[in-house]
């Protein structure tokens, strides 16, 4: 009877190995910024059964979870995403859903991956260059004069920096208090027509564009969600907002500010169409809020 026993545990637990797949998408030839796939495969795990509100707690290493969608054969993919050039991994994690209100969790497997450099290897890195030799002053009348003129070109540099800054400071401030009487949202709509008007995109200066649109966008939420969230990373902007904005417009807005950010930073080129549909999508999340 004993023996039946194992037999029968070793054949259920060989059914539940089979019944898990996994597979990553592309493993090779990834760069800084790619998107790329996990596909998790598992009895009863579907996109409505997983635990959503778990996901952002999960550790995939080097790589960001940027959205989890049902897949066209039954699995779920996971997109992620890697910010590091060089040997990263993929780590394992325990995905949590739910089958007729149990919880079951699928284990994923450890996966090294190469990410290769947006930078052109072939160019050769700055030289570096020896230190000059020490300049030798001599002792003479001359050399203190050198000496009091230096010392007063500083002082004199100083003043006029210390009054060039605090004018600059007085104008900003200035600036501040106009921009803070203005509704947030009438302000950062009349932003978004003024980038129409510098006409960066015409001028082929695309990283600009978006790097313009996205802090639009960051100030407007900044304004109504009393944040600081114009030096936050898009991840860390998102935990700020987590408690304070709605989940679906947080989510968002996460990954439009990361489709901006593959512009900016991995130097994507989106199509026209693109470029009008982002400027399109952040003039609708500055009107529904």
């Amino acid at each position: 009877m004993k023996k039946i026993i194992i037999l029968l545990s070793l054949f259920i637990a060989a059914t539940n190995v089979l019944a898990f797949e996994q597979s990553f998408e592309p493993q090779t030839g990834l760069t800084v910024g790619d998107k790329a796939v996990l596909k998790i495969k598992a009895d009863g795990l579907t996109i409505d059964s997983l635990e959503k509100d778990k996901l952002n707690s999960l550790n995939f290493g080097d790589f960001e979870l940027l959205d989890a969608r049902q897949g066209q054969n039954g699995e779920i993919d996971f997109v992620v995403s890697a910010y590091k050039a060089g040997k990263a991994e993929l780590l394992s994690v325990e995905i949590p859903y739910n089958v007729g209100g149990d919880l079951k969790f699928v284990k994923t497997k450890a996966l090294p991956v190469e990410i290769k450099s947006v930078l052109d290897p072939k160019k050769p890195s700055q030289d570096i260059y020896d230190i000059k030799d020490i300049f030798k002053f001599g002792r003479g009348i001359w050399w203190y004069i050198k000496i009091i003129l230096i010392i007063l070109a500083v002082f004199a540099l100083l003043f006029f920096a210390y009054k060039y800054f605090k004018q600059k400071k007085s104008k900003k401030a200035s600036a501040e208090e106009i921009i803070k009487n203005i509704p947030p949202k009438e302000y950062a709509l009349s932003q978004l027509e003024n980038l129409k008007t510098l006409g960066l995109i015409e001028k082929g200066q695309i990283k600009e564009y978006y790097d313009k649109l996205s802090d639009i966008l960051r100030f407007y939420v900044s304004r109504i969600y009393n944040i600081d969230g114009m030096e936050k990373t898009t991840g860390e902007l998102y935990s700020l907002l987590r408690e304070k904005a709605p989940s679906d417009f947080n989510r968002q807005l996460k990954e439009y500010l990361i489709n901006c950010d593959f512009v900016k930073f991995a130097k994507v080129i989106p199509s026209p169409q693109d470029i009008d549909d982002d400027y399109n999508k952040a003039k609708d999340f500055i009107e529904r809020t």
